[in-house]
């Protein structure tokens, strides 16, 4: 497993890594800003498809954040 692209989002950092699982060829982790990491095997099929996925979880958990706020 290589890390082949960071990036930050939101305030939360983004790895993106090499790996196989399945028909998947990209995993990655997303850390929010108090330093929890969650990793997720099955990013995509390419790159970009998984750097979507990452940003689409770090919107998901923003939003639901937001919803036990009230």
């Amino acid at each position: 497993m290589k890390n082949i692209r960071s990036e930050t989002y939101n305030g939360w950092q983004i790895d993106i890594s090499t790996e196989n699982v399945l028909c998947s060829n990209f995993s990655f982790d997303v850390t929010d800003p108090s330093g929890k990491r969650q990793h997720v095997s099955m990013g995509g099929d390419t790159e970009k498809r998984a750097l979507e996925r990452a940003r689409e979880l770090i919107d998901m958990e923003i939003d639901f954040a937001g919803q036990n706020e009230t």
